[in-house]
């Protein structure tokens, strides 16, 4: 069975490569691409308008809306004891809530989940 730092962390870093990085990736594809689908010219018009320095000032943006938008959103599983998010495996189930001291706050602490595993920032 996997420790509780390993089960957090592999959730974590699902996270956000999957979320943040993702999105990051996403963003630097349309703006480098000459000829965007229809549906995200809007989104090219805007990110290719940016220069470097604005571009790099846009992502830290939206690190900070992405980190307080998952502090929200764990915070939720905090407050409210009907809401849960489980772990499962082998037949055995864990509150994730549980196994963290603060599951809000997992993804912006320091050396937190952001920190060590987006590798996009």
């Amino acid at each position: 069975m996997k420790s509780n730092r390993e089960i957090l962390d592999e959730l974590g870093e699902k996270i956000v490569y999957n979320c943040f990085d993702g999105l990051i990736k996403q963003m630097i594809s349309i703006r480098n691409h000459t000829n965007p689908p229809i549906i995200f010219q809007e989104k090219a018009d805007f990110l290719k308008s940016l220069d470097d320095y604005q571009f790099e000032n846009f992502k830290k943006i939206l690190r900070s809306n992405f980190e307080v938008s998952f502090y929200e959103f764990f915070k939720i599983f905090e407050e409210c004891q009907e809401y849960k998010i489980i772990y499962e495996a082998h037949g055995v189930q864990m509150n994730l809530n549980e196994i963290s001291e603060m599951l809000k706050a997992e993804i912006l602490i320091d050396n937190g989940w952001m920190e060590r595993f987006s590798r996009e920032i």
